[in-house]
């Protein structure tokens, strides 16, 4: 029998989704379990989303669709990217996808050759250390340590970076640690990726759970838009955790690469549940009524 391929020795699980797995075959047992594994909100997407994915259905709006995702949505998410983050981007540069791990991975995908050297954060979302070395690439951790807390020291990272370094992937705010990256680390961390050419991945899937201040993305920074991928979407901020759609904001000529990669996998996002999502991104300050 013909053996697996050498990728499928290196890539690694999930714990949490272990977990929630183990947690979920207690509940079917009876048991009352306080689920602390995953990053799921305790509430529900609103009324008028729920409302607004029936609407599209009846509508007939459950066709194929653009492979880069509806216009209307990859508008509304620049207007919504705008106003939250004070970025300005055009759609053309938005590809939607079925979750955010899909995006982050089809970016790794479009740019990691075998022996290319990836900096991510440790401790930090498995994922991308386990794609890292799925492609053949060079997982390289940098710590965030208590005693610094949980801030990336640049000092280390400068240290690690080689010929090699091709890719930084930031996680702020970070899980698990929950740490929002400060301006002085950021710029930092910008200015070292404008030095050594670094494409950087910027996971900023929990940008709206901030306590306080106003998130900064490391697109803003002098040199970092040509240069930075952004990886986001409607899971924790919306609550829509099992609709799985993602997005990755991307520069022009990483764009044509993600959209040929669509193409050759999940072909397109359903087109429903992305007319849903306008609806989602018009609660930009909480206050549509969840339901329970």
């Amino acid at each position: 029998m013909q053996p697996l391929s050498s990728r499928m020795a290196v890539m690694t699980g999930e714990g949490a989704l272990s977990v929630y797995a183990r947690a979920k075959e207690l509940e079917r047992e009876g048991r009352s379990i306080i689920h602390l594994e995953l990053g799921e909100p305790d509430f529900h997407p609103s009324a008028l989303v729920n409302a607004a994915l029936k609407r599209a259905l009846d509508e007939g709006k459950d066709r194929y669709c653009a492979v880069a995702g509806v216009l209307s949505l990859r508008e509304a998410i620049a207007d919504y990217l705008h106003e939250t983050r004070n970025l300005t981007i055009s759609a053309d540069n938005i590809v939607i996808a079925p979750g955010c791990k899909i995006a982050l991975f089809m970016a790794m995908m479009a740019l990691v050759d075998p022996g290319d050297e990836v900096l991510y954060p440790d401790p930090g979302f498995p994922g991308y250390q386990s794609i890292t070395l799925g492609l053949g690439g060079v997982a390289v951790p940098f710590a965030l340590s208590e005693r610094n807390r949980f801030q990336p020291d640049p000092d280390e990272l400068a240290a690690k970076i080689t010929p090699r370094t091709k890719i930084l992937i930031t996680n702020s705010p970070g899980n698990p640690t929950g740490t929002v990256y400060t301006d002085d680390v950021q710029r930092q961390l910008a200015e070292l990726a404008v030095k050594h050419d670094l494409l950087v991945l910027s996971d900023e899937i929990y940008a709206r759970v901030i306590y306080g201040g106003q998130y900064r993305s490391l697109m803003s920074y002098p040199g970092m838009q040509e240069r930075t991928l952004i990886i986001d979407g409607f899971s924790k901020s919306f609550a829509m955790t099992g609709w799985r759609l993602g997005y990755a904001v991307a520069p022009a000529r990483i764009v044509s690469a993600l959209q040929m990669l669509a193409v050759n996998s999940y072909t397109c996002v359903a087109e429903f549940s992305q007319h849903a999502a306008i609806e989602a991104l018009k609660d930009r300050d909480g206050t549509t009524p969840r339901s329970a």
